[in-house]
């Protein structure tokens, strides 16, 4: 009773601080602690969320609880921290037995009654510190000026040693547990560190879980989903997040609550030799504690601001489809003159970034000088590994048919041979941004010969490690980086928005709509600077003159429209061709939106608020918001896609602007309006637009 006595009183105590405080609009100035509660427990909290750790008689995690947004316990039963296997020898990280059924956790009856497994790994010491970054990395490209690397908050390290009866070798084992709390946000960050003094390196290691956690059903995907967990991984490439309904409980008739297993479980064991240490992936939990769809993806954006800050460089981006030095110095001419500060040699172009030909690279080193006496970065495109053929030596071998398959095996030679070449040619031409097309998929490799890797069992783990220090290393360097999958907690910067690519073979006007409805659909899994779109100036796979804008002088209101709705969403675009305008008309029009786009461009590539989705019947619209700012809190873009003069009221939700009783409106920096926000933070927006319309309204 004293212990329920204590934690009613620290809840208690925790609510009066954060009534009246949202996380999403309020700057949080509570720092993150880790302190020792009178019943020696450890607790690690940043008044949003807080995790209570046992350490006596073992270490166990005995409360995870949300304090922002329901004020309860997530956790129903105490597990293992994580689960290890050794030369085949499952074992627990932390001792500590739950001896009552875990349907719900009855805290006062664990507190009398607590039981240890003695062929656990043991709670050694703890050692407390600052959040490392996995990576350097200094804001660059007009980044937000707010962003701080690594995070602020409380590195907690836990350390644990193998049991008596363990194997002699498995006694030279240390398995530390890492936790990272940041300020200001509620997320745990969680990974395994697996250290081998022994030298001898010959131990066979599995990760079994890295975080097993046993939750209240609300918490659940198979509830209100209010727990939202992730790894740092590309999703299929190895690791899983298991929700399942706990069998161990399942034998209670009427229980079937649920359980989350971060793990590398996939068709087949991951079985690594250790080594001297072996780090797991990260896992990422973020307690949002609301199943409302705008709080959640704004909740996960703040997660992946936090972890990537770099992914909110934005630059404007051309993708030059012409590698002839006139070509480029004629397109660099009118980037400069516009705005643009990218040019990508595209695929198709001709660019070879692994060339060691001494007149080739004395070319491309001096047209990136040309560019960067103009202001303007240069990058290029390169495939590297999914569906490229390297040579019998290096390919993935299939383990079900013993023969290669369509991809370069990333724990090969081959990943020394690529990082060679692409450091070697951006040292010595200058290049500054890379699009790597088809980077390391999930694939394994049954390759007994290769390099980095011993056989099909760890192959994947390596490839992902390996594929991750590639772009690691870039990141260090500030290159900017296109991959067309999920490496940005490894330092990838952009991915596609989550089109299909066919839509840019359509009807220009219909690739718009569908682009503009994507978008808006797709800015709630990712925040709006990760994607790219396409603008296809030139045939991109099909649809020939009636999919491509040029000429751009007949088209320009299409092309006004895609730098329009791209640029004010703060979506970058691939304009893909050999030029930007071909008259002073078209000229003009890049040269406004580039303008708009690099004046607003602080709240252009914030969060996306989803106004009114484009069903081209009516108006459409989506804003930004700043809730932090002490200037402009939100942008909205308006478009008509109809041919009829739309006048109409627009509900714009402002909530998220942090504004509360009064917003000033103006159109296009126009006259400056105040409207009363209406109880539940909306105002009415009257609106007027003419035929193929577009306008945007500052709100402060």
């Amino acid at each position: 009773m004293k212990f329920y006595n204590y934690c009613s009183w620290y809840i208690l105590f925790l609510i009066n601080i954060i009534s009246a405080r949202d996380w999403l609009i309020d700057k949080i100035s509570d720092v993150t602690t880790l302190t020792k509660t009178p019943l020696g427990t450890l607790l690690l909290s940043n008044t949003l969320i807080s995790r209570e750790f046992l350490i006596e008689p073992d270490f166990a995690t005995i409360d995870f609880r949300d304090l922002h947004a329901t004020n309860s316990s997530i956790l129903r039963c105490v597990k293992p921290e994580s689960i290890i296997t050794l030369d085949g020898i499952e074992y627990n990280i932390g001792g500590v037995i739950p001896n009552t059924q875990c349907a719900y956790f009855n805290r006062t009856d664990f507190w009398k009654n607590k039981a240890i497994d003695t062929k656990a790994f043991h709670f050694s010491t703890y050692e407390v510190g600052k959040p490392k970054a996995p990576f350097a990395y200094t804001p660059k490209r007009s980044a937000p000026a707010d962003i701080e690397w690594p995070p602020k908050g409380v590195h907690l390290s836990v350390y644990f040693k193998a049991p008596y009866y363990a194997p002699l070798s498995h006694k030279y084992v240390t398995v530390v547990v890492n936790y990272e709390m940041y300020d200001g946000i509620p997320l745990l960050v969680k990974w395994l560190d697996i250290i081998d003094t022994s030298g001898r390196g010959d131990i066979d290691l599995s990760f079994n879980s890295v975080e097993l956690l046993a939750v209240n059903q609300p918490w659940s995907p198979f509830g209100e989903s209010w727990l939202y967990v992730e790894n740092n991984q590309s999703p299929g490439h190895g690791t899983n997040i298991l929700w399942t309904y706990d069998v161990e409980v399942n034998t209670i008739p009427g229980s079937f609550p649920p359980l989350v297993n971060c793990t590398y479980q996939t068709d087949h064991e991951l079985v690594v030799t250790l080594g001297t240490q072996l780090s797991s992936f990260r896992v990422h939990e973020l307690v949002i504690g609301s199943s409302n769809v705008e709080r959640v993806a704004l909740s996960k954006h703040r997660l992946f601001r936090l972890l990537a800050p770099h992914t909110q460089e934005n630059p404007i981006f051309f993708h030059m489809i012409n590698g002839s030095s006139s070509a480029v110095r004629a397109v660099i001419d009118q980037m400069a003159e516009v705005g643009f500060e990218m040019l990508i040699y595209s695929f198709g172009s001709g660019f070879d970034m692994e060339s060691n030909d001494e007149k080739y690279i004395k070319q491309i080193t001096s047209d990136i000088a040309y560019a960067t006496s103009k202001g303007i970065e240069v990058g290029g495109y390169d495939l590297i590994a999914l569906t490229r053929d390297v040579g019998p030596a290096w390919m993935a071998i299939d383990p079900d048919t013993g023969k290669p398959r369509d991809n370069a095996c990333f724990a090969s030679g081959w990943y020394d041979y690529l990082l060679n070449r692409t450091l070697t040619f951006m040292d010595r031409t200058g290049l500054m941004m890379v699009e790597t097309d088809g980077p390391y998929g999930g694939y394994s490799c049954a390759s007994t010969t290769h390099s980095h890797h011993r056989n099909n069992d760890d192959s994947i783990y390596q490839q992902n490690l390996l594929q991750a220090n590639y772009f690691k290393i870039l990141r260090e360097r500030s290159v900017y980086i296109n991959q067309p999958d999920y490496y940005f907690y490894q330092g990838g910067s952009k991915t596609g928005m989550g089109y299909n690519e066919e839509q840019y073979s359509l009807p220009r006007w219909m690739d718009i709509s569908v682009s503009r409805q994507g978008m808006f659909d797709d800015t709630y899994q990712r925040i709006p600077t990760v994607g790219w779109m396409f603008v296809p100036l030139t045939v991109y796979q099909g649809g020939g003159d009636a999919a491509q804008f040029e000429p751009l002088v007949a088209h320009q209101i299409e092309y006004e429209w895609a730098l329009a709705q791209y640029l004010g969403a703060g979506v970058a675009a691939c304009y893909r061709g050999y030029r930007l305008y071909d008259t002073d008309a078209t000229k003009a029009l890049v040269t406004k939106w580039v303008h708009f786009y690099k004046k607003y461009r602080p709240i252009l590539i914030r969060d996306i608020i989803h106004v009114r989705r484009a069903d081209m019947q009516s108006i459409d619209s989506y804003m930004h918001v700043d809730p932090y700012s002490k200037d402009i809190k939100g942008l909205a873009m308006v478009f008509n896609p109809t041919s009829d003069t739309v006048n109409t009221n627009l509900v714009v939700p402002l909530y998220y602007t942090g504004l509360t009783d009064i917003a000033q409106i103006s159109e296009q920096e126009n006259t400056w309006k105040n409207y009363t926000l209406a109880r539940d933070y909306h105002i009415d927006l009257p609106i007027s637009l003419p035929p193929l319309g577009i306008t945007w309204f500052l709100i402060k």
